[in-house]
């Protein structure tokens, strides 16, 4: 029965060092990541301004270009920090920005989403363009406080998360990169708890 055990165990080890069967990151790639989350608070409303780096390259170039549909999902929440307890998660939101080729026009399509609701579609022939959709956002609009929320000690945590590779060369697999934390804030100088 051990013997079974250890061959098992050498055969997912043989699997997983393979080519074929594990996704590797380059020493001279970037390890993606969200490099900058500011926020800015706008009466109850918190808007974001947001850049991730190192997911770009050109066998991500490659596939657009092949005209197959290329999505970025950036997970957001916002929390009440406490010093010395846990942080109690208000609210989350889940923005996604598609990116198609039509190969007919020649134009890049890109589709903003916010919680799986259409939020902004434009089309373009600039590739810089598409890379910058992809990537950074300015002054989006992700929370609206609530009167009965707090309105101190907010803080805002993002990640994202995007299609790096294949397992086994046919399973798709997922990179998250780890969660940026933005400085705290508050909402107005309305009362609040």
């Amino acid at each position: 029965m051990a013997a079974k055990g250890r061959a098992l165990a050498a055969f997912v080890f043989l699997c997983a060092c393979s080519p074929f069967g594990s996704v590797s990151v380059r020493a001279d790639e970037a390890t993606p990541q969200v490099t900058v989350l500011r926020v800015t608070p706008r009466g109850s409303d918190v808007f974001l301004n947001f850049q991730l780096a190192g997911v770009l390259n050109p066998e991500l170039a490659r596939k657009i270009e092949a005209g197959l549909e290329t999505t970025i999902r950036y997970e957001i929440r916002m929390y009440r920090q406490y010093r010395y307890w846990f942080d109690s998660l208000l609210d989350s939101r889940r923005y996604a920005v598609s990116v198609t080729f039509d190969p007919v026009t020649r134009e890049y399509v890109v589709a903003e989403m916010l919680d799986g609701k259409p939020l902004h579609r434009a089309t373009t022939a600039d590739f810089e363009d598409v890379k910058r959709a992809l990537v950074s956002r300015e002054n989006l609009l992700a929370f609206h406080v609530s009167p009965d929320w707090p309105h101190r000690n907010l803080i805002v945590h993002m990640r994202a998360a995007f299609d790096s590779g294949y397992l086994f060369a046919f399973i798709p697999v997922d990179y998250r990169t780890s969660w940026k934390k933005s400085k705290k804030f508050a909402i107005g100088a309305a009362g609040g708890p």
